[in-house]
């Protein structure tokens, strides 16, 4: 009988947090999200890339959009994800610029995992494992130099707006004449500042507001709606390619 990951989904602006047990192992998949990886102390977690082995980690960060595969079966873990186009996200993009699973000192991010990890078990409300899991994103940006440039303000707005409309229809052409750019322009630049397509974005982002829904007591169908997805069969798809679990395999405290 295979095991479930089990635990709970907190969301914020540009990040979540996913902390708990793991379950089986994901098949390979990429997520548009960057991805840290803290076990709680005395635990560890395996991960493997594309072409590699599994490699043993008590701390990781996975670069977005890196295929890779996972597996904390029964292990208690920490898992946050940030958005590539966040100000931490962006920050971190500029610690680890090059593609694909690397280590994190567990030593320097002892205390706020300690911390995440007492939480969790004394069962700490939602805006204080949220607070704890951005300090500890922080922590890992702490060593890091600033962006070079603020994200372009057009872009900002137009993310803005796809989020507001995630139950319609979102052309591209009409974000771009939203934005008072060209179609072409706007494609091309919002490729530059989130590093992903206009489509494979906005279904990220549908996926991102059916989860919350679903972690909010809806079913798979009415939170495949909330999203804009045509049906639960479609939301599950996409939740297994970019995370290589089936939703209904993560059982929610």
């Amino acid at each position: 009988m295979k095991e479930s990951a089990h635990g709970r989904i907190l969301f914020w602006r540009g990040g979540s947090l996913w902390i708990g047990r793991g379950g089986e192992p994901t098949r390979p998949h990429a997520h548009h999200a960057l991805q840290i990886t803290l076990p709680f102390p005395g635990a560890r977690v395996q991960l493997k890339g594309p072409a590699g082995d599994w490699v043993s980690h008590a701390a990781a960060l996975v670069t977005a959009h890196h295929p890779h595969a996972f597996d904390a079966r029964a292990q208690p873990v920490a898992q946050i994800f940030v958005e590539p186009e966040s100000q931490q996200g962006r920050l971190l993009q500029r610690l680890h610029r090059a593609a694909g699973i690397h280590a994190l000192p567990p030593g320097a991010l002892a205390r706020e995992v300690a911390e995440l990890a007492a939480a969790f078990d004394r069962r700490a409300g939602d805006a204080a494992l949220i607070g704890l899991a951005r300090a500890a994103v922080e922590r890992i940006c702490g060593v890091c130099p600033a962006p070079a440039h603020d994200a372009d303000a057009r872009v900002v707005r137009a993310l803005e707006l796809m989020r507001k409309r995630l139950g319609a229809a979102i052309p591209l052409r009409s974000m771009a004449a939203a934005v008072h750019l060209s179609p072409d322009r706007f494609r091309h630049l919002f490729m530059q500042e989130t590093g992903v397509g206009f489509r494979a974005y906005l279904l990220w982002l549908r996926l991102e507001c059916a989860l919350a829904a679903y972690v909010a007591g809806k079913t798979l169908t009415e939170a495949a709606h909330t999203g804009g997805f045509a049906d639960s069969a479609h939301l599950s798809r996409t939740f297994r390619r970019m995370f290589g679990i089936a939703p209904a395999s993560v059982r929610l405290q």
